[in-house]
Protein backbone atom coordinates (compact mmCIF):
# COMPACT_ATOMS: atom_id res chain seq x y z
CA UNK A 1 0.00 0.00 0.00
CA UNK A 2 1.12 3.57 -0.53
CA UNK A 3 0.37 6.38 1.87
CA UNK A 4 -3.00 7.28 0.29
CA UNK A 5 -4.90 4.16 1.44
CA UNK A 6 -6.64 1.33 -0.38
CA UNK A 7 -7.91 1.66 -3.94
CA UNK A 8 -11.66 1.26 -4.52
CA UNK A 9 -12.61 -1.00 -7.44
CA UNK A 10 -14.13 0.94 -10.33
CA UNK A 11 -17.09 -0.17 -12.41
CA UNK A 12 -16.81 -0.59 -16.14
CA UNK A 13 -17.77 2.52 -18.02
CA UNK A 14 -20.16 2.63 -20.98
CA UNK A 15 -18.98 3.71 -24.38
CA UNK A 16 -21.15 6.86 -24.75
CA UNK A 17 -23.00 9.59 -22.90
CA UNK A 18 -22.67 11.39 -19.62
CA UNK A 19 -22.71 8.11 -17.76
CA UNK A 20 -19.12 7.43 -18.85
CA UNK A 21 -18.06 10.91 -17.74
CA UNK A 22 -19.68 10.43 -14.36
CA UNK A 23 -17.91 7.11 -13.92
CA UNK A 24 -14.54 8.69 -14.62
CA UNK A 25 -15.19 11.55 -12.23
CA UNK A 26 -16.25 9.11 -9.54
CA UNK A 27 -13.21 6.95 -10.26
CA UNK A 28 -10.87 9.93 -9.94
CA UNK A 29 -12.44 11.09 -6.69
CA UNK A 30 -12.49 7.64 -5.13
CA UNK A 31 -8.99 6.85 -6.36
CA UNK A 32 -7.45 9.93 -4.78
CA UNK A 33 -9.26 9.43 -1.52
CA UNK A 34 -7.27 6.23 -0.96
CA UNK A 35 -4.06 4.74 -2.47
CA UNK A 36 -3.48 1.43 -4.11
CA UNK A 37 -1.32 -1.56 -3.65
CA UNK A 38 0.85 -2.57 -6.54
CA UNK A 39 2.11 -6.11 -6.61
CA UNK A 40 5.71 -6.29 -7.69
CA UNK A 41 7.08 -9.09 -9.84
CA UNK A 42 8.01 -12.20 -7.98
CA UNK A 43 11.67 -13.12 -7.92
CA UNK A 44 12.92 -16.51 -8.90
CA UNK A 45 15.75 -16.22 -6.34
CA UNK A 46 15.16 -15.35 -2.74
CA UNK A 47 15.51 -11.56 -2.61
CA UNK A 48 17.04 -9.74 0.32
CA UNK A 49 16.40 -6.34 1.82
CA UNK A 50 12.98 -6.63 3.44
CA UNK A 51 14.38 -4.09 5.91
CA UNK A 52 17.47 -1.94 6.17
CA UNK A 53 18.59 -4.00 9.18
CA UNK A 54 19.04 -7.00 6.90
CA UNK A 55 21.39 -5.04 4.67
CA UNK A 56 23.35 -3.80 7.67
CA UNK A 57 23.80 -7.34 8.99
CA UNK A 58 25.00 -8.54 5.59
CA UNK A 59 27.43 -5.64 5.25
CA UNK A 60 28.90 -6.51 8.64
CA UNK A 61 29.80 -9.95 7.30
CA UNK A 62 30.35 -9.42 3.59
CA UNK A 63 31.49 -5.88 2.82
CA UNK A 64 35.13 -6.12 1.61
CA UNK A 65 35.99 -2.56 2.66
CA UNK A 66 35.01 -3.32 6.23
CA UNK A 67 36.81 -6.67 6.10
CA UNK A 68 40.03 -4.89 5.07
CA UNK A 69 39.66 -2.38 7.91
CA UNK A 70 39.03 -5.26 10.33
CA UNK A 71 42.25 -7.01 9.29
CA UNK A 72 44.19 -3.76 9.66
CA UNK A 73 42.79 -3.41 13.18
CA UNK A 74 43.87 -6.97 13.98
CA UNK A 75 47.37 -6.17 12.71
CA UNK A 76 47.53 -3.11 14.98
CA UNK A 77 46.42 -5.17 17.97
CA UNK A 78 49.12 -7.74 17.22
CA UNK A 79 51.74 -4.97 17.01
CA UNK A 80 50.60 -3.61 20.36
CA UNK A 81 50.95 -7.02 21.97
CA UNK A 82 54.61 -7.19 20.93
CA UNK A 83 55.50 -3.62 21.88
CA UNK A 84 57.64 -2.77 24.91
CA UNK A 85 59.41 -6.13 25.06
CA UNK A 86 63.06 -6.53 25.91
CA UNK A 87 65.38 -6.87 22.91
CA UNK A 88 66.63 -10.37 22.18
CA UNK A 89 69.76 -11.30 24.14
CA UNK A 90 72.96 -11.86 22.19
CA UNK A 91 75.40 -14.76 22.50
CA UNK A 92 79.07 -14.08 21.78
CA UNK A 93 81.82 -16.64 21.10
CA UNK A 94 85.32 -15.18 21.15
CA UNK A 95 88.66 -16.76 20.26
CA UNK A 96 91.52 -14.94 21.99
CA UNK A 97 95.28 -15.18 22.46
CA UNK A 98 95.85 -16.91 19.12
CA UNK A 99 99.46 -17.81 18.44
CA UNK A 100 100.93 -17.92 14.94
CA UNK A 101 103.39 -19.92 13.02
CA UNK A 102 106.67 -18.70 11.62
CA UNK A 103 104.93 -17.84 8.39
CA UNK A 104 102.40 -15.63 10.22
CA UNK A 105 99.38 -17.97 10.03
CA UNK A 106 97.18 -18.63 13.10
CA UNK A 107 98.24 -21.76 14.93
CA UNK A 108 96.73 -22.19 18.38
CA UNK A 109 93.86 -20.59 20.36
CA UNK A 110 94.84 -19.77 23.87
CA UNK A 111 91.53 -18.49 25.30
CA UNK A 112 87.92 -19.16 24.35
CA UNK A 113 85.16 -16.91 25.73
CA UNK A 114 81.43 -17.64 25.88
CA UNK A 115 79.30 -14.65 26.85
CA UNK A 116 75.61 -13.73 27.01
CA UNK A 117 74.52 -10.10 26.78
CA UNK A 118 71.17 -8.39 27.36
CA UNK A 119 70.24 -4.80 26.54
CA UNK A 120 68.07 -3.06 29.16
CA UNK A 121 66.22 0.10 28.01
CA UNK A 122 66.07 2.94 30.47
CA UNK A 123 63.21 2.83 32.92
CA UNK A 124 60.00 4.17 31.35
CA UNK A 125 60.94 3.63 27.70
CA UNK A 126 59.23 0.26 27.37
CA UNK A 127 56.08 1.63 29.01
CA UNK A 128 56.07 4.58 26.61
CA UNK A 129 56.45 2.21 23.63
CA UNK A 130 53.48 0.17 24.89
CA UNK A 131 51.46 3.37 25.25
CA UNK A 132 52.21 4.40 21.66
CA UNK A 133 51.40 0.94 20.30
CA UNK A 134 48.14 0.75 22.27
CA UNK A 135 47.15 4.19 21.00
CA UNK A 136 47.90 3.20 17.40
CA UNK A 137 45.81 0.07 17.96
CA UNK A 138 42.99 2.25 19.29
CA UNK A 139 43.23 4.46 16.20
CA UNK A 140 42.96 1.38 13.97
CA UNK A 141 39.87 0.23 15.88
CA UNK A 142 38.42 3.71 15.51
CA UNK A 143 39.13 3.57 11.78
CA UNK A 144 37.29 0.24 11.64
CA UNK A 145 34.30 1.78 13.41
CA UNK A 146 34.47 4.79 11.10
CA UNK A 147 34.47 2.59 8.00
CA UNK A 148 31.54 0.61 9.39
CA UNK A 149 29.62 3.79 10.17
CA UNK A 150 30.26 5.18 6.70
CA UNK A 151 29.06 1.94 5.08
CA UNK A 152 25.96 1.98 7.28
CA UNK A 153 25.25 5.58 6.23
CA UNK A 154 25.54 4.67 2.55
CA UNK A 155 23.27 1.66 3.01
CA UNK A 156 20.61 3.61 4.92
CA UNK A 157 20.68 6.43 2.38
CA UNK A 158 20.47 4.10 -0.63
CA UNK A 159 17.72 2.04 1.00
CA UNK A 160 15.68 5.18 1.71
CA UNK A 161 16.19 6.25 -1.90
CA UNK A 162 15.07 2.80 -3.05
CA UNK A 163 11.92 3.19 -0.95
CA UNK A 164 11.28 6.66 -2.40
CA UNK A 165 11.62 5.43 -5.98
CA UNK A 166 9.36 2.46 -5.24
CA UNK A 167 6.57 4.72 -3.99
CA UNK A 168 7.12 7.13 -6.89
CA UNK A 169 6.71 4.27 -9.36
CA UNK A 170 3.48 3.19 -7.68
CA UNK A 171 2.11 6.73 -7.85
CA UNK A 172 3.23 7.16 -11.47
CA UNK A 173 1.51 3.92 -12.47
CA UNK A 174 -1.69 5.15 -10.81
CA UNK A 175 -1.44 8.50 -12.59
CA UNK A 176 -0.94 6.78 -15.94
CA UNK A 177 -4.09 4.76 -15.38
CA UNK A 178 -6.02 7.92 -14.57
CA UNK A 179 -4.59 9.71 -17.61
CA UNK A 180 -5.62 6.84 -19.90
CA UNK A 181 -9.18 7.37 -18.77
CA UNK A 182 -8.90 11.14 -19.08
CA UNK A 183 -7.58 10.81 -22.64
CA UNK A 184 -10.53 8.64 -23.60
CA UNK A 185 -12.85 11.25 -22.08
CA UNK A 186 -11.18 14.02 -24.02
CA UNK A 187 -11.47 12.00 -27.23
CA UNK A 188 -15.16 11.37 -26.57
CA UNK A 189 -15.83 15.06 -25.86
CA UNK A 190 -13.97 16.08 -29.01
CA UNK A 191 -15.92 13.54 -31.10
CA UNK A 192 -19.15 15.00 -29.74
CA UNK A 193 -18.04 18.52 -30.51
CA UNK A 194 -17.93 19.42 -26.82
CA UNK A 195 -14.22 20.46 -26.72
CA UNK A 196 -11.25 21.51 -28.78
CA UNK A 197 -8.62 19.10 -30.09
CA UNK A 198 -6.12 20.77 -27.79
CA UNK A 199 -7.74 18.95 -24.85
CA UNK A 200 -6.90 15.61 -26.48
CA UNK A 201 -3.34 16.59 -27.35
CA UNK A 202 -2.70 18.05 -23.89
CA UNK A 203 -3.99 14.91 -22.21
CA UNK A 204 -1.92 12.71 -24.53
CA UNK A 205 1.18 14.80 -23.83
CA UNK A 206 0.69 14.50 -20.07
CA UNK A 207 0.24 10.76 -20.38
CA UNK A 208 3.43 10.53 -22.48
CA UNK A 209 5.35 12.52 -19.89
CA UNK A 210 4.19 10.08 -17.22
CA UNK A 211 5.37 7.14 -19.33
CA UNK A 212 8.78 8.80 -19.62
CA UNK A 213 8.80 9.32 -15.83
CA UNK A 214 8.02 5.64 -15.29
CA UNK A 215 10.95 4.61 -17.49
CA UNK A 216 13.28 7.01 -15.67
CA UNK A 217 12.18 5.76 -12.27
CA UNK A 218 12.60 2.15 -13.35
CA UNK A 219 16.20 2.75 -14.41
CA UNK A 220 16.87 4.72 -11.26
CA UNK A 221 15.62 1.81 -9.17
CA UNK A 222 17.99 -0.53 -11.02
CA UNK A 223 20.90 1.82 -10.33
CA UNK A 224 20.06 1.96 -6.62
CA UNK A 225 19.70 -1.82 -6.54
CA UNK A 226 23.19 -2.15 -8.04
CA UNK A 227 24.55 0.29 -5.45
CA UNK A 228 22.97 -1.62 -2.56
CA UNK A 229 24.26 -4.96 -3.85
CA UNK A 230 27.80 -3.57 -4.12
CA UNK A 231 27.69 -2.54 -0.45
CA UNK A 232 27.01 -6.16 0.58
CA UNK A 233 29.39 -7.70 -1.97
CA UNK A 234 26.73 -9.11 -4.30
CA UNK A 235 26.36 -9.02 -8.06
CA UNK A 236 24.78 -5.81 -9.41
CA UNK A 237 21.65 -7.60 -10.65
CA UNK A 238 21.12 -9.74 -7.53
CA UNK A 239 17.46 -9.58 -6.44
CA UNK A 240 16.24 -7.14 -3.81
CA UNK A 241 12.69 -6.99 -2.48
CA UNK A 242 10.42 -4.75 -4.51
CA UNK A 243 8.49 -3.45 -1.50
CA UNK A 244 11.03 -2.15 1.05
CA UNK A 245 9.93 -1.24 4.56
CA UNK A 246 11.14 2.11 5.82
CA UNK A 247 12.24 2.70 9.39
CA UNK A 248 10.01 4.92 11.52
CA UNK A 249 11.58 8.15 12.71
CA UNK A 250 12.35 8.29 16.45
CA UNK A 251 10.09 10.31 18.76
CA UNK A 252 11.10 13.91 19.56
CA UNK A 253 12.27 13.02 23.08
CA UNK A 254 14.91 10.74 21.55
CA UNK A 255 16.31 13.64 19.52
CA UNK A 256 17.50 15.88 22.34
CA UNK A 257 20.65 17.70 21.25
CA UNK A 258 22.35 17.46 24.64
CA UNK A 259 21.68 13.73 24.95
CA UNK A 260 22.84 13.02 21.42
CA UNK A 261 25.96 15.16 21.87
CA UNK A 262 26.92 13.24 25.01
CA UNK A 263 26.52 9.98 23.10
CA UNK A 264 28.52 11.33 20.17
CA UNK A 265 31.41 12.36 22.42
CA UNK A 266 31.58 8.80 23.68
CA UNK A 267 31.01 6.87 20.45
CA UNK A 268 31.91 9.04 17.45
CA UNK A 269 34.57 7.07 15.51
CA UNK A 270 36.30 10.11 14.00
CA UNK A 271 36.62 11.72 17.43
CA UNK A 272 37.94 8.45 18.89
CA UNK A 273 40.59 8.27 16.16
CA UNK A 274 41.86 11.79 16.94
CA UNK A 275 41.91 11.02 20.66
CA UNK A 276 43.94 7.86 20.00
CA UNK A 277 46.26 9.84 17.72
CA UNK A 278 46.81 12.34 20.55
CA UNK A 279 47.70 9.54 22.97
CA UNK A 280 50.22 8.18 20.45
CA UNK A 281 51.73 11.64 19.93
CA UNK A 282 52.11 12.15 23.67
CA UNK A 283 53.80 8.75 23.92
CA UNK A 284 56.23 9.72 21.16
CA UNK A 285 56.98 12.95 22.98
CA UNK A 286 57.72 11.05 26.18
CA UNK A 287 60.05 8.73 24.26
CA UNK A 288 61.85 11.75 22.85
CA UNK A 289 62.38 13.10 26.37
CA UNK A 290 63.64 9.71 27.58
CA UNK A 291 66.15 9.55 24.71
CA UNK A 292 68.50 11.65 26.88
CA UNK A 293 68.91 8.69 29.22
CA UNK A 294 71.25 5.87 28.18
CA UNK A 295 70.30 2.27 27.60
CA UNK A 296 72.39 -0.26 29.49
CA UNK A 297 73.76 -3.57 28.25
CA UNK A 298 74.79 -6.21 30.80
CA UNK A 299 76.67 -9.38 30.07
CA UNK A 300 78.34 -12.37 31.70
CA UNK A 301 80.55 -15.06 30.27
CA UNK A 302 82.81 -18.07 30.76
CA UNK A 303 86.54 -17.84 29.99
CA UNK A 304 88.19 -21.11 28.97
CA UNK A 305 92.01 -21.06 29.06
CA UNK A 306 93.67 -23.79 27.08
CA UNK A 307 97.27 -23.39 28.33
CA UNK A 308 98.49 -26.01 30.79
CA UNK A 309 98.36 -24.91 34.38
CA UNK A 310 95.87 -22.09 33.82
CA UNK A 311 92.39 -22.35 35.29
CA UNK A 312 89.12 -21.29 33.67
CA UNK A 313 87.33 -18.14 34.87
CA UNK A 314 84.36 -15.84 34.40
CA UNK A 315 83.86 -12.31 33.16
CA UNK A 316 81.18 -9.65 33.52
CA UNK A 317 80.54 -6.55 31.46
CA UNK A 318 78.39 -3.42 31.39
CA UNK A 319 77.92 -1.17 28.39
CA UNK A 320 75.86 1.97 27.88
CA UNK A 321 75.53 4.60 25.18
CA UNK A 322 76.48 8.23 25.73
CA UNK A 323 73.71 10.68 24.63
CA UNK A 324 76.11 13.35 23.40
CA UNK A 325 74.33 14.30 20.16
CA UNK A 326 72.35 17.11 21.78
CA UNK A 327 71.26 18.78 18.57
CA UNK A 328 69.68 15.60 17.26
CA UNK A 329 67.74 14.95 20.46
CA UNK A 330 66.64 18.56 20.84
CA UNK A 331 65.35 18.57 17.25
CA UNK A 332 63.44 15.36 17.91
CA UNK A 333 61.92 16.86 21.05
CA UNK A 334 60.75 19.92 19.12
CA UNK A 335 59.32 17.71 16.39
CA UNK A 336 57.29 15.54 18.77
CA UNK A 337 56.10 18.57 20.75
CA UNK A 338 54.87 20.23 17.55
CA UNK A 339 53.11 17.06 16.43
CA UNK A 340 51.41 16.74 19.80
CA UNK A 341 50.25 20.35 19.64
CA UNK A 342 48.93 19.84 16.11
CA UNK A 343 46.92 16.80 17.17
CA UNK A 344 45.50 18.70 20.15
CA UNK A 345 44.29 21.41 17.79
CA UNK A 346 42.82 18.74 15.51
CA UNK A 347 40.96 17.32 18.48
CA UNK A 348 39.46 20.72 19.31
CA UNK A 349 38.44 21.17 15.68
CA UNK A 350 36.88 17.68 15.55
CA UNK A 351 34.89 18.38 18.70
CA UNK A 352 33.55 21.67 17.30
CA UNK A 353 32.82 20.06 13.95
CA UNK A 354 30.89 17.30 15.71
CA UNK A 355 28.83 19.79 17.71
CA UNK A 356 28.07 21.90 14.65
CA UNK A 357 27.25 18.95 12.38
CA UNK A 358 24.95 17.41 14.95
CA UNK A 359 23.06 20.68 15.48
CA UNK A 360 22.76 21.30 11.74
CA UNK A 361 21.59 17.76 11.00
CA UNK A 362 18.99 17.89 13.76
CA UNK A 363 17.59 21.13 12.34
CA UNK A 364 17.42 19.59 8.89
CA UNK A 365 15.61 16.58 10.30
CA UNK A 366 13.10 18.85 12.03
CA UNK A 367 12.64 20.75 8.76
CA UNK A 368 11.95 17.53 6.84
CA UNK A 369 9.47 16.38 9.47
CA UNK A 370 7.63 19.70 9.43
CA UNK A 371 7.45 19.78 5.63
CA UNK A 372 6.15 16.20 5.56
CA UNK A 373 3.53 16.99 8.21
CA UNK A 374 2.26 20.13 6.45
CA UNK A 375 2.22 18.41 3.08
CA UNK A 376 0.36 15.34 4.36
CA UNK A 377 -2.09 17.23 6.61
CA UNK A 378 -2.80 20.32 4.48
CA UNK A 379 -1.49 20.34 0.93
CA UNK A 380 -2.48 16.84 -0.12
CA UNK A 381 -6.07 17.06 1.19
CA UNK A 382 -6.44 20.44 -0.50
CA UNK A 383 -5.02 19.01 -3.69
CA UNK A 384 -7.52 16.16 -3.58
CA UNK A 385 -10.39 18.60 -3.11
CA UNK A 386 -9.13 20.74 -5.98
CA UNK A 387 -8.97 17.69 -8.23
CA UNK A 388 -12.48 16.65 -7.28
CA UNK A 389 -13.75 20.15 -8.04
CA UNK A 390 -11.94 20.26 -11.38
CA UNK A 391 -13.33 16.85 -12.36
CA UNK A 392 -16.86 17.89 -11.46
CA UNK A 393 -16.48 21.07 -13.49
CA UNK A 394 -15.14 19.02 -16.39
CA UNK A 395 -18.17 16.72 -16.13
CA UNK A 396 -20.68 19.50 -16.59
CA UNK A 397 -18.61 21.37 -19.14
CA UNK A 398 -17.82 24.29 -16.89
CA UNK A 399 -14.09 23.49 -16.78
CA UNK A 400 -11.64 22.72 -19.55
CA UNK A 401 -9.18 19.84 -19.57
CA UNK A 402 -6.26 22.23 -19.04
CA UNK A 403 -7.65 23.09 -15.60
CA UNK A 404 -7.86 19.40 -14.72
CA UNK A 405 -4.30 18.86 -15.96
CA UNK A 406 -3.04 21.83 -13.99
CA UNK A 407 -4.71 20.47 -10.85
CA UNK A 408 -3.13 17.07 -11.48
CA UNK A 409 0.30 18.71 -11.84
CA UNK A 410 -0.07 20.48 -8.50
CA UNK A 411 -1.20 17.31 -6.74
CA UNK A 412 1.73 15.40 -8.27
CA UNK A 413 4.09 18.08 -6.96
CA UNK A 414 2.64 17.71 -3.46
CA UNK A 415 3.20 13.96 -3.66
CA UNK A 416 6.77 14.45 -4.81
CA UNK A 417 7.39 16.98 -2.02
CA UNK A 418 6.05 14.52 0.55
CA UNK A 419 8.21 11.66 -0.71
CA UNK A 420 11.25 13.94 -0.86
CA UNK A 421 10.73 15.20 2.69
CA UNK A 422 10.30 11.63 3.93
CA UNK A 423 13.50 10.67 2.12
CA UNK A 424 15.29 13.67 3.61
CA UNK A 425 14.12 12.63 7.07
CA UNK A 426 15.60 9.16 6.61
CA UNK A 427 18.88 10.57 5.33
CA UNK A 428 19.18 13.03 8.24
CA UNK A 429 18.40 10.24 10.70
CA UNK A 430 21.18 8.14 9.15
CA UNK A 431 23.58 11.09 9.38
CA UNK A 432 22.73 11.61 13.06
CA UNK A 433 23.39 7.93 13.74
CA UNK A 434 26.67 8.28 11.86
CA UNK A 435 27.66 11.18 14.11
CA UNK A 436 26.66 9.57 17.43
CA UNK A 437 28.09 6.17 16.48
CA UNK A 438 24.91 4.30 17.37
CA UNK A 439 21.40 3.58 16.09
CA UNK A 440 18.39 5.43 17.45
Amino acid sequence: MNFFGRRVTRKQKSDHGKCSLGVVVLAGVLFWSAPSTAAGPEREIHPIGASVAEFLDLALKMNPERAAASLEAEAAVARAQGAGQFPDPTFQWTLDDISKTGSGLPERVGVIKYSLQQELPWWGKREAERTVAAAESGEARGRLDDVGAEIALRIKTAYADYHRVHLSMDQTADWIEIMHTLVRFAQFRYAQGMSMQSEVTSSEAERGALEVERVRLGKERQRIRSRLNALVNRKPDAPIVEHPRMRPLPPPEALSYDTLLATARQNNPALAMVQARLAAAEGDQRLANLAWYPDVKLGAGLVQRRDDGESNGFEAMMEFNLPLQWGKRQAHERETAAKTGAVRESLVFEQRRLESSLRETLLRLEEAQEVARITADTLLPQGHLALQSALKGYQIGATEAVVVLDTIQRLKKFQIDLLQSQFEGQVRLAEIERLIGDDL
